[in-house]
């Protein structure tokens, strides 16, 4: 195993717009107290149930139940086993969550769900992202294979109808996650989601991938089915999750490559969880799906899939030259002779790893042997010799494809990939003359090795849509600056109040306990977690069964039926019966 190093990743330009600023002073007190309820009873709970790895994980990534994390802390402990971190702003592209991850790079969303989804939430938030996935990167077999799979991932083709998915889910999350969503609009936002899942067809390439994750990097087990760890983040962030998931009627399967043929619904707990022998087994599984892809498989097939995609691809060809752009055409000649491409405006030439050239305009590429024998680099080669001036070329290809244009610079080519041609007129097979303004690259790649999604060069950019910034300006804030009602300031008034108990003399801690619990009855009757702040304030005292505990405690179990189970109250008293 290769030794871990400190290090500062390299975010690549097309990242930058995705990442922001966590700012800690917008964390108010109530969003201090979701974090402290949520990660104690994790924690207590965990330390049983979850992977090895998990306690051992949270201290060393910065990571502690007592405040909500410094990413930027975060990201220095990180370093030391081989990571790093950043922080963004909610859900974030496929294309650029995977690419994080592949760069060794963890993307936290700075967020904080609201007490009203305290056991489970739909979006992105700091809990889910910092204290579900950071902790068992600790263990080097699983950090490589989170690592791998947003490699192999990026690679993966998508089709058009992920992208309606993908908005779906994304709008419903955060209707469901809003304080002040409406009915209808939930509905509304249901409905859609059913219609973009009944008009998918056929999971894509990218789909099955995020399967893969899904079951394992956010909802795995590892062990056997009879006897386990957790250690998907999913599992580790959520205390309805991490509690149910151990229910009979959630079924447990041995991991194999047929996870990605298993759906899943991001708003509701998942009715099966599968589980791997180990983190090597996750590695195997892994390599059993990439061998799938059109990447693996390569050839025809494989621009066939980058065509179908309309997203952005790389396309490899043989003698080491790449070309990154959208591929809107594709053509095999009748029988087999060639093949020919046509690129939007804007595609990018790779020679050697890096950027060469942008094409202003749409890229035709012809691939496969001239008519009468021979290759274009040769014929080329025979013309700089015959004629080192300016010369017009005449190509011929056995696919019935016609090139002319001027070549202004003959010179010997010495392995160069292409040269550039000027007043350039293909004549394709059955179609009307495609004449090309400007320079065009003439590519003396003879046939077409293989095709991936997105980019292979960190200068050229997968994605489209990305945040945008006007020049100069500064990353943007998060969490985002809410109104806030009277009602809601009262209530941040209390919390903060009882924030300072914790650092008052203990003899204190009883007597102002009980005037804010008095305070609470008169003003806020239904406030639950604030009371069992304050209940978790005598039992560290060692006071949980004075007078004021038991009052307390009294009237958390008549909230916990008020609101019918639907705040985890009951969980809480368990948690704090077994920590006195």
């Amino acid at each position: 195993m290769e030794p871990r190093r400190s290090c500062q990743r390299s975010i690549p330009d097309y990242l930058e717009p995705f990442i922001v600023e966590q700012d800690m002073s917008r964390y108010s007190a109530v969003d201090q107290a979701v974090w402290r309820f949520v990660l104690l009873q994790l924690h207590a709970r965990l330390a049983r149930t979850a992977h090895p790895s998990y306690v051992r994980g949270l201290a060393e990534s910065g990571i502690s139940a007592e405040h909500i994390p410094s990413i930027e802390e975060m990201n220095r402990k990180l370093g030391a086993i081989g990571w790093s971190a950043v922080c963004v702003d909610g859900f974030i592209p496929p294309r650029a969550f995977t690419a994080f991850q592949a760069l060794g790079v963890l993307p936290i969303a700075a967020e904080i769900r609201t007490p009203d989804h305290l056991p489970y939430t739909p979006a992105p938030d700091i809990i889910h992202e910092a204290a579900g996935h950071a902790p068992i990167l600790i263990d080097p077999r699983y950090a490589a294979y989170v690592k791998a799979s947003g490699d192999v991932a990026g690679r993966a083709f998508a089709n058009p109808a992920d992208a309606r998915l993908d908005r779906a889910v994304r709008l419903l999350s955060d209707l469901k996650d809003a304080r002040d969503s409406l009915p209808a609009d939930i509905a509304a936002a249901e409905r859609e989601l059913a219609e973009a899942v009944a008009a998918l067809g056929p999971p894509s390439e990218a789909a099955r991938l995020a399967r893969l994750y899904w079951w394992t990097a956010e909802y795995g087990l590892v062990g056997t089915p009879s006897d386990y760890r957790l250690y998907g983040a999913g599992l580790l962030s959520s205390l309805g999750e991490s509690h149910f998931c151990h229910a009979p009627d959630v079924r447990k399967l041995p991991l194999t490559a047929a996870c990605v043929e298993v759906g899943f619904d991001i708003t509701r707990p998942q009715p099966q969880l599968f589980v791997a022998r180990d983190f090597d087994h996750l590695h195997e599984v892994l390599g059993e799906v990439s061998q799938t892809l059109a990447h693996a498989r390569g050839g025809l097939a494989a621009a066939r899939a980058a065509l179908a995609s309309e997203e952005t691809c790389t396309l490899e060809l043989a003698g080491g030259s790449e070309l990154i752009g959208t591929l809107q055409q594709l053509h095999e000649a009748d029988d087999g002779a060639g093949l020919w491409l046509r690129f939007a405006p804007g595609a990018a030439l790779i020679d050697a790893g890096r950027l060469a050239a942008h094409v202003e305009n749409e890229l035709w590429v012809v691939l496969g042997p001239l008519a009468g024998g021979g290759t274009a680099r040769e014929r080329l080669n025979e013309h700089a010799t015959r004629a080192p001036a300016a010369c017009e070329l005449t190509l011929e290809y056995a696919s019935g494809v016609r090139l002319r244009g001027t070549w202004s610079e003959p010179a010997a080519l010495d392995g160069r990939s292409w040269v550039w041609l000027e007043r350039v007129t293909i004549e394709l097979p059955a179609r009307p003359p495609v004449h090309v303004p400007g320079r065009f690259p003439l590519l003396l790649a003879e046939r077409l090795l293989t095709a991936r999604a997105g980019s292979s060069c960190p200068e050229v950019s997968p994605l489209a849509g990305a945040p945008a910034r006007a020049p100069g300006a500064g990353r943007p804030r998060v969490p985002k600056l809410r109104p806030v009602s009277p009602q809601q300031a009262e209530l941040e008034h209390l919390y903060q109040a009882t924030e300072r108990l914790r650092v008052q003399p203990a003899a204190q801690r009883p007597e102002s306990i009980s005037k804010l619990n008095v305070e609470l009855e008169a003003r806020l009757p239904h406030e639950w977690l604030l009371r069992w702040n304050l209940l978790e304030c005598l039992t560290e005292l060692e006071l949980g069964e004075s007078q004021p505990a038991k009052s307390l405690r009294a009237r958390l179990w008549e909230l916990e039926k008020y609101y019918e189970g639907q705040h985890p109250i009951a969980l809480g008293l368990d948690y704090l019966s077994h920590s006195a």
